[in-house]
């Protein structure tokens, strides 16, 4: 006669995740990497910059480099509109920052297990002038009921302007 065990449920790891919306896909960032969403899009351009670059904002006497997130992932530029938002980043994320948007989503709790890890499967970098230039900011994709979430590592957006042109973020200032 077999004594059964009952097994204790296993609790995973769950994720807080500020997501947001670009050319209709569903990306999200860490929700303890961000200080706020603004919807501030008065944008003061730098000459000589990337064009993923927005340019500087200043909200409530503050000064933050603006990225292009569309540009960033690979889609094409568009004008700014009403649904348009900035999502600014915690200092601990890197220098005074944030990404345009094309419109904000919900906060969306995840857990651990339904995250597709990319870079588990990811065999070197990209070839020069390959269209994955965007994926280098990934952490991984999420299937959720009504579509899929691409996860967004904030602490390598900086990175990936400075890289773009062979330029320092000190450059930009």
């Amino acid at each position: 006669m077999g004594i059964a065990v009952q097994e204790e449920p296993v609790e995973t790891k769950k994720h807080q995740y500020c997501t947001f919306w670009i050319s209709r896909r569903r990306f999200g960032v860490d929700i303890l990497d961000v200080k706020e969403i603004s919807p501030e899009v008065d944008f003061t351009p730098i000459l000589h910059a990337p064009p993923e670059v927005r340019g500087y904002v200043n909200i409530r006497g503050h000064i933050y480099l603006i990225l292009d997130l569309r540009l960033i992932l690979g889609f094409e530029s568009q004008k700014v509109d009403k649904a348009s938002r900035v999502v600014l980043f915690k200092s601990q994320v890197g220098e005074p920052f944030g990404v345009l948007v094309d419109s904000i989503g919900d906060i969306l709790i995840v857990d651990e297990a339904q995250i597709e890890n990319r870079r588990q499967e990811d065999h070197g970098p990209p070839e020069e002038g390959d269209e994955r230039r965007g994926l280098d900011i990934g952490d991984g994709v999420c299937k959720l009921e009504d579509g899929l979430l691409v996860i967004v590592r904030s602490k390598s957006l900086l990175n990936i302007i400075g890289d773009l042109n062979g330029i320092s973020k000190k450059s930009l200032g």
